[in-house]
């Protein structure tokens, strides 16, 4: 879809990447103490990894404590965790969460009840033609407990529901072969139907061992029949593009996991507020919201360096499908596994500049990628130094590393 075509405004990629930045409240000036409003800003946190979205939080918000996102999420409930963008687990506002649970409600909903009945039958609870009735059984009984004992774990509602811990084998015949509980897989699927959600967690802020409960009881107000799929995916792309834009069509569809179709009919119904820009140094059209545009003309980026540290995963370095516009390609492999998954970053005036890492001994230790000058120095090592602080020793999970991860962390132990 053509969008207003401004072939002669074009951008220039230091101011686009320092832009972007204030969005994401990432420079000093445009870090920000309400926790609601950033998140709002950058549309969503990654929340695969438990840790994540405190540190995606740290980066942003001046004196940020741990229990600001706890009492979001658990008190105030004006977060909840929902799988959305690309099949992914990620801390969302609550008051749009029918937007999120609509954007992917239909080919999830289907594709996670037959997932759920291919393991009952796998795991001998039934033969496949009635499959469906003992799915539908079970979940009603779930929410029966649940009702009954108030949010519990998989393990808790195993110990009611004996169905729950029949084990399915997994990769038969390798090295790591081994088995998982059908509660393990159809819990967390209730999640995906909109009938439970993944409430406090056991344990540290570390942990991903949640309890669940029903969705009607910890958000009561929430309607997800309320939004039509096609409402609830212009309004995604809409909030996409106002944190992440200048953005291109493969960057929409990556970061949404839309179809081409579906991404084409998103941004035909923002056809009336899109404008087409060019970047400097790079070759694709981009995206951008009209309004996005007013603001990018009086925007004045920083004029001293700046630097800034980001976890692994975040949503500023994950939000786009090609990264040369802040990560210069032979640094690639040195940010990013064979997965796909970003590791802790360095940021220097727009660029990833370095990664990363913490000793055993929980200290946090980085490395450029080339040579720095001392100004560049004295700005990463005092973020590390904050960091160090907020920490205070203590060592999180880190599930994957790249080579240069791997030396980096492996060189500060020695």
């Amino acid at each position: 879809p053509k969008g207003t075509s401004v072939s002669e405004l074009t951008l220039q990629l230091s101011q686009v990447n320092a832009y972007v930045a204030h969005k994401h409240h990432l420079l000093p000036g445009s870090r920000c103490e309400d926790l609601r409003e950033v998140v709002g800003d950058i549309v969503a946190l990654h929340a695969t990894v438990a840790t994540g979205p405190y540190l995606s939080l740290w980066a942003r918000m001046p004196a940020f404590r741990r229990q600001f996102l706890d009492h979001a999420l658990y008190d105030g409930r004006e977060l909840v965790r929902v799988l959305c963008m690309r099949s992914t687990l990620h801390l969302v506002p609550s008051h749009h969460l029918t937007h999120y649970f609509q954007s992917y409600s239909g080919p999830q909903v289907a594709a996670t009840r037959s997932r759920v009945d291919a393991l009952l039958v796998e795991a001998g609870l039934c033969e496949a033609n009635h499959a469906g009735h003992l799915l539908e059984d079970l979940l009603g009984r779930v929410l029966n407990v649940l009702g009954e004992r108030g949010p519990s774990t998989v393990k808790e509602l195993g110990q009611v529901l004996p169905e729950l811990q029949a084990k399915v084998r997994h990769d038969v015949g390798k090295p790591y072969e081994g088995s998982f509980s059908i509660g393990s897989r159809l819990v967390p699927a209730m999640c995906d139907l909109g009938l439970l959600v993944r409430a406090l967690p056991r344990g540290t802020w570390r942990s991903n061992l949640y309890e669940y409960t029903a969705l009607s009881n910890w958000l009561p107000e929430v309607d997800l029949a309320s939004v039509p799929t096609a409402e609830a995916r212009s309004w995604l792309v809409r909030s996409y593009l106002g944190a992440f834009g200048p953005s291109t069509f493969g960057d929409i569809q990556w970061w949404t996991g839309f179809s081409k179709s579906e991404t084409v009919v998103s941004l035909r119904a923002l056809h009336a507020e899109l404008v087409e820009v060019s970047i400097a140094g790079l070759r694709e059209s981009h995206y951008m919201l009209s309004d996005d545009v007013r603001r990018f003309s009086k925007y004045a980026p920083p004029n001293s360096p700046h630097a800034f540290l980001l976890p692994g995963l975040d949503p500023y370095i994950m939000g786009y499908r090609a990264r040369n516009r802040f990560l210069a390609p032979e640094d690639h492999a040195r940010v990013f596994d064979r997965a796909g998954n970003a590791m802790p970053t360095v940021w220097m005036n727009g660029s990833v500049a370095g990664a990363w890492g913490q000793r055993k001994d929980g200290a946090v230790v980085y490395d450029f990628f080339r040579s720095a000058g001392d100004d560049e120095t004295a700005l990463v090592a005092a973020q590390v130094q904050c960091l160090d602080g907020f920490l205070n020793g203590e060592v999180l999970p880190q599930r994957s590393h790249t080579p240069f991860t791997r030396v980096l962390i492996r060189s500060a132990a020695s």
